[in-house]
């Protein structure tokens, strides 16, 4: 039988990782904020809500995002 110590590890640390910045808690926690990037760009993905318009990190203030800059075709 495999030992659950790896996976119990593994747990914690993607518990801690996913806490608040520095440790923070409760009221704290939402006064944290990174600069946002100042930037926009026109939303090619049809399928998208906001396609055809110009969207940026303002857009999703408050929330999780990643940005992919590529070539549209």
């Amino acid at each position: 039988m495999r030992s659950a110590a790896p996976w119990t590890s593994l747990l914690v640390l993607l518990l801690v990782a996913c806490g608040a910045p520095g440790g923070m808690t409760g009221a704290d926690a939402g006064t944290f904020a990174e600069p946002l990037a100042d930037f926009s760009l026109r939303d090619v993905n049809p399928a998208s809500p906001s396609a055809d318009q110009n969207v940026s990190p303002r857009n999703f203030q408050g929330r999780v995002s990643a940005w992919y800059f590529g070539h549209s075709s």
